[in-house]
């Protein structure tokens, strides 16, 4: 997936990152790891990238995404990445900036609450 994560408008940053957040938590509840590498420094994008340990899991990880309106998406706008991108991808701690990271992390520890519908 690719987000943008633009500087110059704190409002849509705000919002991307909330949906980084929800993507963040329900890669760990379904046990998905989620990297990241940037697509382009200068435009301010990021490329997210999901790998799934099982099709039952994964199917999981696309029905929360698409049961929430901050992370609903075509199926279209998920791309499966070239290697060469994936062999660049980092821990979205090493890659996404600082303050999108703390709202990332609160996002998904606020939806991590140890029950089970709390990402629903």
């Amino acid at each position: 997936m690719i987000e943008f994560l633009r500087s110059d408008d704190e409002e849509d940053r705000a919002r991307v990152a909330e949906s980084i957040g929800y993507l963040f938590a329900y890669a760990q509840k379904t046990n998905t790891r989620m990297l990241a590498l940037v697509g382009s420094a200068k435009d301010e994008v990021y490329e997210l990238l999901f790998s799934f340990d099982t099709p039952a899991n994964k199917a999981e990880f696309l029905r929360l995404m698409q049961s929430n309106d901050a992370t609903r998406c075509e199926e279209e706008d998920i791309l499966v990445p070239r290697q060469d991108e994936i062999e660049q991808a980092q821990p979205i701690a090493r890659v996404l900036p600082p303050d999108v990271l703390q709202q990332v992390a609160t996002i998904a520890v606020t939806l991590d609450d140890g029950s089970s519908s709390a990402v629903n």
